[in-house]
């Protein structure tokens, strides 16, 4: 019983102690853990404040204006804000509302906005105008963003100053829209007028007038005097527009020294009429440039909406076509678009819809005239001479669709056609056993400018196996001297390939013997209004004479064209020109017919005997290699 007794006491110790253990470890566990929550509650508060501390000083350094708006009115501006508004310090926002910084125009998008974020719908980052402290108006990126302040309903507001943007952008609209040299309005903002203007009369019922004028002798003053002159002269022409105009009128520049007005009607024709009077007269008014006195007249063409078309770009066609009768005319006049030029306009268009298809239709044919040596008859080369066999029009010479195929681009795949089908015939005629002979191929302005142009020759001969120098390819003179920086390199590429080049049309234009001596050409083409007139008049005798001279000189060849005499034959022969092509010898023929003329070899000359001229004889040509022409 006592062992027992005991036995329960030492148990009963051992509890106690071990609860006493459990106790003490408990009370450790419990200071461990308060004192860990403790460390973790302060380090909490600690990243909080520093958080709360970055986030102020973000804000209070942030470029953009942050302001946060409660109760209607602002608690809270950062220093960019004061910045934004001008104000003296934040203290000086705070009271304000919203709508109270806003420029009027805006108040009612700044209730939309701040309606949606009330009813929690979202809200855009928007541009608006707000009013500084100053009064001045400043251009803003506004984004809203509602949110609890405080457990109060709040708005913060981000705005950031985008006036140095709108102003660059007003200045590249402005750069895009309006004419560098005068400041008018330039074809795209016209378009967008004259579009405007139709829609506004469809709805009135109303009509206008589309007015294309083109400067006359613009092209002399540039020449003469320098471009400096011509922005000069287009500057005045501008003013002096402008000043005879209404303001609901617009005068625009679309190019060169072409302008276009557009004015209200309203069915007084008189009116327009008068004032398009007064629009002549103020162009013609004499002014001065670099000390020299110039009178410059203008030929004005005029369409009207909606009798001569209902959209921009046939009004625009309609006046254009006006104005080119009005030079015709004698320039200086006023041509209102009629019937006669409906007619014309609307022959034209489907001539050039026709055109379109008359390479795929096989309606373009190549015809050949001769050129003649005039030593001995023989025939040294062809032109190739491009015919369009209209199946309901007939034949129609080149006059009559070149310049609409060069308005209209597709000069560039004729062109084309041109070179590769002459080479072709060339080499067929030298396969046939004819003697080789060159064939010319004239290329166009636009064929000039057009990228791939050496590399399509050079396929075009190595297609058709044409020994190159059996290719003659005719530049006129005015393309060449229009642009003699980007001529010269290419004629020089051109020759490259081993191809002849000669000037055509040479002494219609104005000429500059500084280029002319640095072109790699191999011959001149003296115009044909000379060769016609070199019996009855002695001054074109003299300028024929001159350029068979020079030509001499620069180890060139003369070809003259257009002779349909036995007096010019025999009097080019005499004055040492070296060929000649021209109805004396033979029209412009087929491939068939011009074959037997190859066949023949030599045509006919006027009798020797007969070539009695008073001037020196026939000129030696020197050889190339003898003279410098770089």
């Amino acid at each position: 019983m006592a062992a027992d007794i005991a036995l329960y006491e030492r148990r009963l110790t051992r509890e106690i102690s071990a609860r006493k253990q459990a106790e003490a470890l408990l009370e450790q566990k419990s200071l461990e853990l308060f004192a860990r929550e403790a460390q973790e509650r302060k380090l909490a508060e600690l990243a909080l404040r520093e958080s709360e501390e970055r986030y102020q000083l973000l804000v209070e350094l942030s470029p953009d204006a942050i302001l946060i708006e409660a109760g209607g009115r602002f608690i809270f501006a950062n220093a960019a804000a004061v910045r934004l508004f001008r104000a003296q310090e934040p203290a000086d926002l705070l009271g304000y509302r919203m709508l109270t910084l806003a420029a009027p125009s805006c108040r009612a998008d700044v209730e939309a906005a701040v309606r949606d974020l009330v009813q929690g719908r979202f809200c855009p980052t928007v541009e608006e105008q707000a009013v500084r402290f100053d009064g001045t108006i400043v251009d803003v990126a506004v984004t809203r963003l509602a949110f609890d302040y405080r457990n109060k309903p709040a708005i913060q507001i981000v705005a950031r100053d985008i006036s140095e943007r709108k102003r660059l952008e007003t200045q590249l609209n402005y750069l895009a829209t309006h004419d560098t040299v005068t400041g008018l309005p330039n074809r795209m903002l016209l378009m967008d007028r004259l579009r405007q203007m139709i829609m506004d009369a469809k709805r009135r019922h109303d009509q206008f007038v589309v007015s294309f004028i083109d400067l006359d002798r613009f092209k002399w003053v540039n020449d003469s005097l320098g471009h400096e002159a011509g922005d000069t002269l287009l500057k005045i022409m501008s003013r002096r527009m402008s000043s005879c105009l209404r303001e609901s009128d617009t005068v625009a520049r679309i190019g060169g020294d072409e302008f276009v007005l557009l004015t209200q009607d309203a069915g007084n024709r008189e009116q327009t009429m008068q004032m398009l009077g007064r629009v002549m007269a103020a162009v013609s008014m004499p002014l001065t440039l670099d000390g020299h006195e110039v009178a410059v007249t203008c030929s004005l063409g005029c369409s009207t909406y909606p009798d001569d078309g209902q959209d921009a770009e046939a009004l625009l066609k309609c006046a254009d076509a006006a104005m080119y009768r009005a030079k015709e005319m004698g320039r200086n006049k006023v041509q209102i678009y009629d019937m006669e030029l409906r007619s014309q306009t609307d022959k034209r268009v489907r001539l050039e819809t026709d055109l379109r298809h008359a390479v795929e239709r096989g309606e373009l044919v190549l015809h050949y005239q001769p050129q003649v040596d005039l030593q001995d008859g023989s025939i040294v080369g062809v032109e190739a001479l491009l015919r369009w066999q209209h199946p309901e029009l007939g034949s129609i010479a080149p006059a009559g669709f070149i310049p609409i195929a060069e308005d209209s681009g597709l000069i560039v795949p004729i062109g084309e056609w041109v070179i590769h089908q002459a080479c072709m015939q060339n080499k067929a005629w030298q396969q046939a056993g004819l003697p080789p002979i060159r064939v010319a191929v004239n290329l166009s302005p636009k064929q000039l400018s057009a990228p791939g142009l050496i590399d399509f020759i050079a396929q075009c001969l190595s297609t058709s196996g044409l020994d190159p120098s059996h290719l003659e390819l005719e530049l006129t003179e005015s393309a060449s001297m229009d642009d003699p920086d980007t001529i010269i390199p290419l004629m020089h590429k051109l020759k490259t390939l081993g191809v002849r080049l000669s000037i055509d049309d040479f002494g219609t234009g104005y000429s500059n013997m500084q280029y002319l001596k640095n072109f790699p050409v191999d011959s001149l083409k003296m115009d044909g209004s000379f060769v016609r007139e070199i019996t009855t008049d002695s001054r074109s005798l003299a300028i024929a004479d001159a350029i068979v001279a020079m030509a001499h000189r620069l180890g060139l060849q003369v070809v003259a064209e257009m002779a349909e005499t036995e007096d010019q034959v025999m009097l080019l022969a005499s004055h040492g020109c070296d060929h000649v092509q021209g109805y004396y010898f033979s029209r412009p023929v087929g491939a068939a017919e011009c074959a037997e003329l190859l066949h023949a070899a030599r045509l006919p000359l006027p009798e020797k005997r007969r070539w009695q001229c008073t001037v020196p004889g026939r000129l030696p040509v020197p050889s190339r290699k003898a003279v410098k022409v770089a």
